[in-house]
């Protein structure tokens, strides 16, 4: 019975699960019996009514009245069970209870039609079996309407009303009435089909139904395990935006009760802006999102301190959301702070490179600011100095110092930047005109300038400004940023303290020693580099001493380029080594296939004197043309001596250990201080041509040229005037004590090949006007006096 009462199929299985269907299906089962009695209860009615009118003339009507009695009795009991049934509260076995007398009470009923169809179907005629037929289809019918989930019952009525309407078919009409039998069958079969095919969606019903309410259960009890143990929160909004179903782990979080945060604004949450803006749209348009990361504010979260969330959702079917919630304050201060350290300076907290570089792209991509944008580099003078005395923590308070003093200087939508280093970087927007920005440049030196007081010491220090201003025409940033590094560049060449700003001379300056320096790279692979040399005479004896070899650069568009329009750019760019050591080489080349014991001098520069290479190139070369370095000379400047490390005096020292001489050039300019001297023992002091110049008529440099060459005599030096172009110098030269002399009087530097023979050098230096070679006879006839005083 109990089968049957469920109509559970055989292999639902045991348990929790078949328990639950069974309950649901047994609920379902008498929500719909009960609803379709209610809707046949004046239908059944009319029907006995019109049993009884129809035959009341034929049939007994005792046998009628009592069989509609016993009909209305069923109908009344059914009723007062349905009306004492709650079906909201009632249980599992009172559902069953109800359900097994409904079914008894359907067989009863119908076991009832069966008996009045048979029984009258002996005193049907006319119009009554058309009556009787039609009350017998509609109770066949009534199957569709209150037993379509009844298994049982269907069956009882279909069975004992159709068996009944057989017979009363044969007792009417006997074979006659087959066919009828036939259709009546069909239409009996297909009926039962229509109600077992509905049952079995009721049952299936049922299955989703309970599988839905435990996956419900098992995400509800999973939700719940993951508020308590997980680090984030769900959260509820309604239609409208107010929260809902709050719960303990997010009240908690927003350190509110839940009762004051039920119903209230979510958004109320978090502080105005863009992602707030975002999140109300999502509300609104009830879209799904993911990630949006918004500030709480002040107070929300149980702290003072900036707190933000990152939240997720998705719209549920019944017009809310629910998402998730998490406290991304950690990982977003730390992005904070990266994004931070991206655009500024980790010391100085000014603007980086990266974020002034952006901001004046911006400005000069904006037509209507190009125009007045004006860019200020500012270099501090000899900074190095400080952290070398001072260390740099005393360094690094010093910039933060300067930084914060030029942002005092400038306007709030003004932009001060470190570049690096020492370099700042000031971005102004402003029409001003020249005078007007090299005033502003001069209030930045003047702050820069004023003292700085750090733990009780005081410091001064100063810079040098160079200034770019957007003019007509296109300049994008690259273009301005490299006009005021020229201007830079152009200041600090003038002294510390400066200012320069930025006009076409500088380009053109700029893009000469460019070009100088590209060709430069190709000049020596192309051949393009030959020596001159210029004879150095014995002032005592007016013969040829020595000569130093000059180096040229012959430019297929410039000409003869001297070392003066390009050494720079060499020792700038480290060009001067290969270029150095190619000198050495083709000095001695050359100058060893010509007749005669004299002196080759070649000069060195700073850098030349501090690489590893120097001796061995020297020795190589040397031995390579059968030079003896004794008639090697060297020269070099005090800036050699001025640097710092072992590696230059180590290199000196070697050269001398080889057998070359040293000498000192250009001396008595510069610092020109004797502790030179008397760091380093030199063979030759050459004096300036600046005291040369005029020496004749110039009773100071008379005297100073005097002092030196007393000086080197008392520290076994020899001396050597550079620049000599008259014969009255050469006379008062000898007589201040000079030994040697070189200059134009004697000779201009000229290709190697004018001194191969002695005939070509004496041809070279060959000149009436000069009157080199008047001094040398004049000298030549003092010397033959001398021998015969001697003899």
């Amino acid at each position: 019975m109990a089968k049957l009462d469920s109509g559970l199929p055989l292999d639902l299985g045991k348990g929790s699960a078949a328990e639950a269907v069974d309950r649901l299906l047994l609920a379902r089962r008498v929500a719909n019996v009960s609803a379709g009695s209610r809707l046949v209860l004046v239908a059944g009615t009319g029907s006995m009514a019109g049993v009884v009118y129809a035959f009341r003339d034929l049939a007994p009507l005792a046998v009628l009245l009592s069989w509609m009695a016993f009909q209305i009795a069923l109908l009344v009991i059914s009723t007062v069970l349905d009306y004492r049934l709650d079906r909201t509260h009632a249980g599992h076995a009172e559902l069953q209870q109800y359900w097994r007398r409904s079914m008894a009470m359907e067989v009863i009923r119908s076991a009832s039609w069966c008996f009045i169809t048979v029984y009258l179907a002996f005193y049907a005629s006319g119009t009554a079996v058309a009556v009787l037929a039609a009350i017998t289809v509609a109770n066949l019918c009534t199957v569709l309407l209150v037993h379509r989930t009844a298994p049982v019952a269907a069956a009882a009525r279909l069975g004992l009303v159709g068996l009944a309407t057989v017979a009363a078919m044969w007792i009417h009409s006997g074979v006659a009435s087959f066919p009828a039998i036939l259709l009546l069958a069909l239409f009996i079969l297909a009926l039962a089909g229509s109600v077992r095919e509905q049952d079995r969606q009721l049952i299936r019903w049922a299955q989703v139904e309970v599988d839905r309410g435990e996956a419900a259960d098992t995400v509800r009890l999973l939700l719940n395990d993951y508020e308590e143990h997980s680090s984030d929160w769900l959260w509820t909004v309604g239609a409208k935006g107010n929260l809902r179903d709050v719960t303990d782990r997010f009240a908690t979080a927003a350190a509110k009760p839940v009762d004051e945060l039920e119903a209230s604004d979510f958004l109320d949450l978090f502080t105005p802006g863009e992602e707030r803006d975002r999140l109300a749209r999502h509300i609104m348009e009830r879209s799904p999102f993911r990630g949006l990361v918004l500030r709480l504010r002040h107070g929300i979260g149980g702290s003072d301190a900036v707190r933000y969330w990152e939240l997720s959702a998705r719209p549920r079917s019944d017009g809310w959301m629910s998402g998730v919630a998490r406290d991304v304050t950690g990982d977003r201060l730390i992005e904070e702070r990266v994004a931070f350290m991206a655009h500024y300076d980790n010391l100085t907290g000014l603007a980086n490179r990266y974020l002034f570089n952006e901001r004046l792209r911006n400005a000069l991509e904006d037509g209507e600011r190009a125009r007045d944008v004006v860019l200020f580099y500012l270099d501090l003078d000899d900074f190095k100095a400080v952290n070398d005395t001072r260390g740099h923590l005393v360094g690094d308070r010093l910039l933060r110092e300067i930084g914060t003093r030029l942002e005092q200087e400038v306007r709030g939508q003004d932009l001060v930047a470190r570049l690096g280093g020492d370099e700042f970087a000031v971005l102004l927007e402003t029409r001003a005109g020249a005078g007007m920005l090299i005033e502003r440049a001069h209030r930045f030196l003047a702050v820069i300038r004023e003292p700085f007081e750090l733990d009780g010491q005081i410091y001064r220090i100063s810079g040098s400004i160079g200034i770019a201003q957007r003019c007509e025409g296109e300049c994008d940033a690259e273009e301005l940023m490299r006009r005021a590094d020229l201007a830079l560049f152009a200041a600090k060449d003038k002294g510390r303290d400066t200012i320069a700003l930025y006009d076409e001379a500088m380009d053109r300056a700029a893009r000469e020693r460019r070009e100088i320096e590209s060709d430069l790279r190709e000049a020596l692979s192309r051949g393009q580099l030959r020596l001159h040399y210029q004879p150095v005479i014995d002032l005592d004896s007016g013969e040829v001493a020595g000569y130093e070899a000059l180096l040229r650069w012959y430019h297929p568009r410039r000409g003869i380029v001297t070392p003066a329009e390009f050494l720079e750019v060499a020792e700038e760019t480290g060009m001067i080594v290969p270029i150095g050591e190619w000198v050495i080489r083709q000095a001695l080349a050359e100058t060893g296939r010509w007749e005669g014991d004299f002196r080759i001098a070649i000069n060195l520069s700073p850098t030349q004197v501090r690489s590893p290479h120097l001796a061995d190139v020297v020795a190589q070369a040397a031995h390579t043309h059968g030079i003896s370095p004794r008639r090697v000379e060297f020269e070099i400047t005090e800036h050699v001596l001025m640097q710092k490390g072992t590696m230059c005096s180590s290199n000196l020292e070697k050269l001398r250990e080889f057998g070359a001489k040293i000498a000192l050039d250009d001396f008595g300019i510069g610092y020109s201080s004797l502790s030179y001297l008397r760091r380093f023992p030199f063979d030759r002091i050459k004096i300036d041509r600046d005291f040369v110049e005029g020496v004749e008529r110039s009773a100071d440099s008379q005297a100073i040229i005097s002092s030196i060459t007393r000086l080197a005599d008392a520290l076994g030096m020899a001396t050597t005037a550079e620049g000599v172009e008259t014969r009255a110098q050469l006379d008062l030269l000898r007589k201040l004590g000079c030994q040697e002399a070189q200059g134009y009087l004697i000779c201009e530097p000229v290709p190697g090949e004018n001194f191969i023979t002695f005939s070509a050098a004496k041809a070279a230096m060959k000149d009436d006007a000069s009157g080199i070679l008047d001094y040398r006879k004049a000298r030549e006839a003092v010397m033959k006096r001398r021998t015969q005083r001697a003899s």
